[in-house]
């Protein structure tokens, strides 16, 4: 599949994956005719680009739309209900509690939003677990408009990969996830950050309590595990010290926070913000692996190295010993030498290559 945006839509392309909004409602179906209606339903969704079908081009995806489609609606339904669990039934039916339910043992009247996230989240660690190591190139369909609930849900996909690629357990995988899905919980109180240009120094320092007001309101939610919480308050404490609240250092800073904060970082300089446009994929890969041991844990740093590739299928990037290529797929482990497909002067289909060019730089981002 391949990432095209509505404006590109002709009206012959195929859905690859489903589509859905930021409150996790399906727009249009897998397998569904990419229509120049359907490509301005997709852009008064805020909607900025799709995957079409493709076949030579691989994005390695790993969890299921289902899934991810849930995880936006819960979050969603968390904000409206402002965390109250009995509005839980208000949202789902009894066939969803129940299967809530039956993964956390529990009552139907102890039901609690801790239940459900921790549900999806492990539906999340099974999928990371059904065969082996496996590299996560897929970006969710972000915009500036609807940064923050997308934003959430694709660090946890980025953080729960490098974490099972670490050799975490699947508990640990889970509680990486939920609070992954929770540290950002009270950045909606920060209004100013929605508008374009710098944040002022007051700013700046109002905006970080969101760590300490976060970790407050998620220990405080019936189901969730202390070490989520944690992910919450340390998320953007850095390796050497330099970070917030507390300054922590090294191995002060919880194993799983290490992991959330570096999928935190990339996830969102690759997010088009109100005061800057998004980083390439190769220039926020770079700098999360030039600042190992400085700002990143080293060994989470090698982890995302591996599981996160340098270069995205379908971006159109310059050879080392001249000419062009098609980035066709990544493979775990081999982050900088992905296969490609050689572009010819005449624009016909050149030679596949499995990353034996050297690359020097991307020419256009797809």
């Amino acid at each position: 599949m391949i990432k095209i945006y509505p404006d590109m839509i002709t009206g012959n392309e195929i859905a690859a994956i489903d589509i859905y909004d930021a409150a996790g409602n399906q727009l249009i179906k897998q397998g569904a005719v990419l229509s120049v209606a359907r490509a301005a339903k997709l852009k008064d969704a805020g909607i900025v680009f799709v995957y079409a079908q493709e076949p030579e081009i691989k994005v390695s995806n790993i969890y299921d739309g289902t899934v991810i489609s849930g995880l936006l609606k819960l979050l969603w339904y968390f904000r409206e209900s402002n965390g109250e669990n009995t509005q839980i039934l208000k949202y789902y039916n009894d066939s969803e509690v129940k299967r809530f339910l039956s993964y956390s043992n529990e009552a139907a009247g102890r039901i609690a939003y801790g239940h459900i996230f921790k549900y999806y989240a492990s539906l999340m660690a099974a999928s990371l677990a059904a065969d082996g190591k496996k590299c996560y190139d897929f970006s969710d369909y972000r915009s500036r408009d609807n940064y923050s609930s997308y934003h959430v849900v694709n660090s946890a996909c980025i953080a729960c990969a490098i974490g099972h690629n670490m050799g975490l357990k699947k508990e640990e995988v889970i509680d990486l996830c939920v609070g992954s899905l929770l540290y950002d919980l009270k950045m909606d109180l920060y209004k100013f950050i929605s508008v374009p240009g710098r944040l002022s120094p007051a700013e700046t320092a109002e905006m970080e309590q969101h760590t300490l007001l976060a970790h407050d309101a998620v220990k405080k939610i019936y189901g969730i595990p202390a070490r989520s919480a944690a992910i919450a308050l340390q998320h953007h404490e850095r390796f050497n010290g330099s970070g917030y609240p507390k300054g922590l250092k090294n191995q002060d800073i919880t194993p799983l926070a290490r992991i959330a904060a570096v999928a935190d970082v990339y996830d969102a300089m690759t997010s088009t913000r109100p005061f800057r446009k998004a980083y390439p994929h190769d220039e926020a890969w770079g700098y999360i692996t030039c600042n190992s041991g400085i700002l990143f844990d080293p060994e989470t740093v090698e982890a995302f190295k591996n599981t996160i590739p340098k270069y995205f299928p379908g971006d159109v990037v310059e050879l080392a010993g001249g000419g062009q290529a098609v980035i066709l797929e990544n493979f775990y482990g081999q982050p900088e030498t992905p296969g490609i497909k050689l572009i010819e002067k005449n624009n016909k289909n050149g030679i596949i290559s499995r990353g034996k060019e050297h690359i020097l730089r991307v020419i256009e981002s797809n």
